[in-house]
């Protein structure tokens, strides 16, 4: 299992359950606000933020 980088990258948090760290374009990215650019057919290739990360 791959794991987030640490410290996180920058990000707006939009508050989303589903914010994904992708390690292609090593950015955090929102499917419903920023989409995933990089790599939007690669979603298992994405990390879920959210589950390690709470909203702040």
């Amino acid at each position: 299992m791959q794991q987030l980088p640490d410290p996180l990258p920058h990000f707006y948090d939009c508050g989303c359950p589903d914010i994904y760290f992708c390690p292609a374009s090593d950015e955090v990215e929102c499917a419903r606000h920023s989409g995933f650019s990089a790599c939007r057919d690669n979603i298992p290739g994405h990390i879920p933020v959210r589950t390690h990360t709470p909203p702040t």
